[in-house]
């Protein structure tokens, strides 16, 4: 079994647009679980049109309790919070939004009247589409450990690997470089590093680059949109080859691929002649290669 991540620096780079793709195409020769690690905005589902089986509750943070018999209003829990999440009135408030679960508080209390206790803060969702299993984590809005919930995530898309006898888990992960994104990169075979042409696409590539390497994983990297700034493109190439990173394709502008977000549908099966199927099915072989090792 393996387990290829796909993410990118910078939102809005086409990554899950190519991640639906690559997982129809990959289908097509394996069994397949994808798992669509960007709890905070999970689209994966909508763009290829799957229908929810099921759906669980996931206890993945914890948040400060006060048992007011118990508080006596010293306010030592509010001078230990450092994310001012316990406010001073004539006993302390705790705002929940705010509250990271870490416990300092409950630690400083004399009295013990500060609990932390698990609530829910997300959700796993199971969709089927085709011949493929979707997991999907979506946090809560306002809630936090976004981190945690991409690993339940990942175990859940494990033991559905495991319980189908699939062959592969292709993730489609967050953008940026936060806990997600760690959460995501952690275990994982290898990493697919989706950019575009921008200035902006690239320094957040870079930065992200450097939070792959930490981790000391394969990568590679697709320039989506490859041929709206020629400039810029090569730039990405020199960094690339600078690093000793392999470009693994150049996807160009195509209208198909909005086309075929439109109908929920991945543009290798709407419009499989299209200039941006073409590049897709080759990166589609490139990781059947990397499957078969």
């Amino acid at each position: 079994m393996k387990e290829i991540v796909i993410l990118s620096g910078k939102g809005g780079v086409g990554k899950s647009s190519i991640t639906a793709s690559l997982g129809y195409l990959l289908s097509k020769k394996y069994k397949v679980v994808m798992a669509d690690t960007d709890v905070d905005a999970p689209n994966l589902d909508i763009v290829l049109g799957a229908r929810l089986r099921e759906y669980n509750d996931i206890k993945a943070s914890g948040k400060a309790i006060i048992d007011y018999e118990k508080c006596t209003g010293c306010m030592r829990c509010v001078d230990a919070c450092r994310f001012s999440s316990i406010i001073e009135a004539e006993k302390p408030i705790v705002i929940s939004f705010s509250c990271e679960g870490c416990g300092a508080c409950s630690i400083v209390c004399p009295e013990q009247a500060i609990e932390i206790k698990e609530i829910t803060n997300g959700r796993i969702n199971i969709f089927d589409v085709e011949n493929m299993l979707i997991v999907s984590g979506e946090l809560i809005i306002g809630e936090s450990s976004s981190g945690h919930l991409v690993d339940v995530v990942k175990k859940t898309a494990k033991d559905k690997t495991e319980a189908s006898n699939a062959d592969l888990i292709l993730v489609d992960g967050p953008p940026g470089i936060g806990c997600p994104v760690i959460s995501s990169i952690k275990g994982c075979d290898y990493v697919i590093a989706v950019t575009e042409p921008t200035p902006s696409a690239l320094s957040d590539m870079k930065r992200l680059i450097e939070v792959i390497n930490y981790f000391k994983t394969s990568t590679g990297i697709v320039i989506n949109k490859s041929d709206i700034h020629p400039e810029s493109a090569q730039k990405i190439k020199d960094f690339a080859s600078e690093k000793g990173f392999k470009i693994l394709a150049e996807i160009p502008y195509d209208l198909s691929i909005p086309n075929a977000i439109t109908q929920a549908v991945p543009v290798v099966k709407a419009y499989p002649e299209s200039q941006s199927s073409t590049v897709i099915k080759c990166l589609s072989d490139k990781l059947i290669d990397l499957i078969q090792q």
